[in-house]
């Protein structure tokens, strides 16, 4: 008897020391207003993880939020530096964000997609700054952010907006954040996940393709993933028609109805989680 109680102790202890969600631990993801473009700021037990810079202007924008984070200490170090694509309005502003984040222990982007304009003193600033630059990420690799998992989803290429696709977890607490994909890569990515089945596999929260485009693939998109949340990066009165109406129709339709929140009208977006359930709190 006191063997197993000793076993079941031990077991215990083993499973409360890997818990993802101690009372220390911390979790928060910052969705930047940028204006017409994409970066999130994911925090995680004081490691950070940064996906894309936004344009040009949006770098001072995204810089001045590393210099007042942490109680206005600032982060200049990055554990992980993600680039979804290189499109002007997810990198145009990472020159400047990386005069101040200027260490970087990984960064993860596609070459293949990154002959769109040319970029070479960006690559090299990068390279420059990184302990580890991974060029050419596999669908299934996962890296730690403190207790939270970065997983690679999808890592396509073909497609002019093809992005790296990530789904990171938390606890129970999942986010997807899915760049610029568009029909292709939505339907790619849900034939994976449904595996033939009208299965379902639920996120708390999405960040919506392209800022807020419409596919006839999203509305299958959506219902692999049904998200509660709702976040759309898109600059107020841009000229691209951006969010799609379409879009807003399927994200307020009884099917989905998830909470809905978009940079252009709510500011920055605040996200938390406790490992079970996300808060979320806008700046506007």
């Amino acid at each position: 008897m006191k063997v197993r109680l000793l076993a079941f102790l031990l077991l215990l202890a083993a499973l409360l020391s890997f818990c993802a969600c101690s009372k220390d631990s911390t979790f928060s993801i910052r969705f930047i207003d940028v204006g017409q473009g994409d970066a999130a700021l994911v925090e995680c037990d004081g490691h950070y993880m940064l996906i894309d810079g936004g344009n040009v202007k949006g770098g001072d924008i995204v810089y001045n939020v590393l210099k007042e984070e942490k109680g206005g200490k600032g982060i200049q170090h990055l554990d992980i530096l993600v680039i979804s694509h290189f499109h002007k309005d997810h990198i145009g502003g990472l020159m400047k964000i990386l005069t101040y984040a200027s260490s970087i222990d990984r960064s993860i982007y596609m070459e293949e997609n990154s002959n769109i304009g040319d970029f070479s003193e960006l690559r090299g600033r990068i390279r420059e700054y990184s302990s580890q630059v991974i060029t050419k990420p596999s669908v299934g690799d996962k890296f730690d952010l403190g207790s939270a998992t970065v997983e690679v989803v999808d890592a396509g290429g073909e497609e002019p907006n093809d992005s790296l696709v990530l789904l990171v977890t938390y606890g129970k607490t999942t986010f997807l954040f899915t760049g610029d994909i568009e029909e292709g890569a939505q339907t790619r990515i849900s034939d994976k996940f449904q595996k033939g089945t009208d299965a379902q596999f639920k996120v708390d929260l999405m960040k919506i393709p392209h800022h807020g485009a419409y596919s006839y693939a999203l509305y299958r998109f959506l219902g692999t993933f049904m998200p509660d949340y709702a976040v759309i990066s898109v600059g107020e009165r841009n000229t691209y028609g951006h969010p799609d109406q379409r879009t807003l129709d399927l994200l307020d339709s009884k099917t989905w109805k998830p909470k809905m929140y978009r940079t252009d009208q709510d500011g920055d977006i605040f996200v938390r989680s406790n490992g079970k359930e996300i808060t979320v709190e806008r700046e506007k």
